[in-house]
């Protein structure tokens, strides 16, 4: 056993010392490492001034960490804040105010593995949150090894991954999508594994669910990408309706335990859906929305012409099925304006460009990389004749085509995607590389004809 961990040792550290003698490897590592570094220290600099969604998340955490339970607690964000600056925290008591099911559970649940293990600091979720990243770099690495990349492609692309800018913007807040940005990267890794036959069904099956439930955008995402490969005959029906049930499984989970909590008989999975989609559908979705301020839209705007008790108290639950009513109301007496909403929402969705100006170099960044992005997604599905990666391709367009008619997309929502996103712009690279090399290839004589 012993002689067994020292060969698998020594081979480790072989492929590291052969990595080592590569100078395109050794550079990009250093500005790897300078980059995430650079993206800490503002994250850090910052933490108190997590507000909003970000600190919403951070809320919900802390509840579930100090009184086990998911909801808020009876403190203020400034009175929270002020413990946190002062590392009062562990020695107070505070007490859980009412159970909420606005957010979705996974980033609120690590956040409160990471105040339990380690301490009630901000900055431990920023270390957390770059480590989660550092490990995401690693399974994307992995998954070009899977796709026989060549070297080069394989450490340019994973370079790529770790400073993408979307993530740069992102890793600087507590937000839930560059913790979902991981898990939509593992379950693209477990289901190549799973294409290549060398892994069950289950690990992607079971993060299929985690990821539906880091970020309900994403809820047609995998099942989407299992009906393309199956109707390539790449998956079999048995494949299919167990993926299917075990994501399934995982997300009503959920839905149980709100039901249960929430004392309610309407399927929840998080309270938010029906302003979300009330955001969606309103008379000024076609002059106002955009895919840099979609989710900023005013949601009552589908109650003005939605009969219902204005003075009549609603909690949460009643909340939501109330713009979700309204939202249906708003569709069926306004046939005139589906269409051109639908529209709206789809140009939102796959436009690379913003519709509202975003300054800064990273936004430039982003830009250019959802272009080239757009570009290799539209020649995969027309060119590309392996069925793995059209039904990567295929799928995504399905799952954004679903949730932005439903809901709608925008920037921020496709934040997570982006490493599929690079996967399809490596696999266009490689194509040309090899077209290429082929046509360039020297003829040889043959002398015996």
């Amino acid at each position: 056993m012993e002689c067994t961990r020292c060969g698998v040792l020594l081979n480790i550290i072989s492929k590291i010392m052969l990595l080592l003698k590569k100078p395109l490897f050794i550079i990009l590592s250093v500005l790897l490492l300078s980059c995430l570094t650079y993206n800490f220290q503002i994250a850090d600099a910052h933490k108190y001034e997590a507000s909003g969604d970000a600190w919403s998340f951070v809320n919900l955490g802390f509840s579930l960490a100090k009184t086990g339970k998911y909801g808020t607690i009876n403190a203020t964000r400034d009175s929270l804040i002020a413990d946190f600056k002062s590392n009062s925290i562990e020695n107070k008591t505070y007490h859980f105010s009412k159970h909420i099911t606005w957010r979705p559970p996974i980033w609120p649940f690590l956040i409160a593995s990471v105040f339990t293990l380690f301490g009630y600091s901000l900055s431990y979720l920023l270390i957390f949150k770059f480590c989660l990243h550092l490990l995401g770099i690693y399974l994307f690495y992995k998954t070009l090894k899977l796709l026989n990349f060549k070297d080069g492609l394989i450490i340019i692309g994973t370079f790529l991954y770790g400073i993408h800018p979307t993530w740069q913007i992102y890793s600087r807040f507590f937000l839930s999508e560059p913790v979902t940005f991981f898990f939509l990267t593992l379950f693209i890794y477990y289901f190549i594994r799973f294409a290549k036959n060398k892994s069950s069904i289950l690990p992607q099956a079971i993060v299929s669910g985690i990821l539906i439930l880091a970020h309900p955008y994403y809820i047609f995402f995998p099942f989407s990408i299992w009906i393309v490969f199956f109707l390539y005959k790449s998956m079999n029906i048995k494949q299919l309706l167990l993926s299917g049930f075990i994501c399934s499984l995982i997300v009503f989970s959920w839905v149980l335990r709100n039901a249960l909590v929430l004392d309610t008989s309407t399927p929840v999975l998080t309270t938010s859906s029906g302003a979300v989609m009330a955001k969606g559908w309103n008379k000024n979705v076609v002059e106002e929305h955009t895919n840099t301020k979609g989710d900023l839209a005013n949601e009552e705007l589908v109650l003005e012409d939605y009969p219902h008790d204005k003075t009549a108290f609603h909690n949460e639950v009643t909340r939501s099925k109330l713009y979700t009513k309204a939202s249906l109301h708003f569709i069926k007496n306004n046939p005139k304006q589906i269409v051109p909403i639908i529209l709206t929402k789809l140009k939102s969705a796959f436009n690379p460009f913003p519709e509202t100006s975003k300054p800064g170099i990273l936004e430039l960044g982003r830009v250019f990389f959802q272009l080239i992005s757009l570009l290799a997604l539209l020649a995969l599905i027309f060119i590309s004749k392996n069925k793995l990666i059209k039904s990567l391709a295929i799928g995504l367009i399905l799952s954004t085509i679903g949730i932005a008619i439903i809901t709608y997309s925008g920037f921020r929502f496709r934040m997570p995607q982006i490493g599929l996103e690079l996967l399809l712009i490596l696999v266009c690279v490689q194509g040309i590389q090899n077209y290429y090399a082929i046509k360039n290839k020297p003829r040889q004589i043959d002398f015996k004809q």
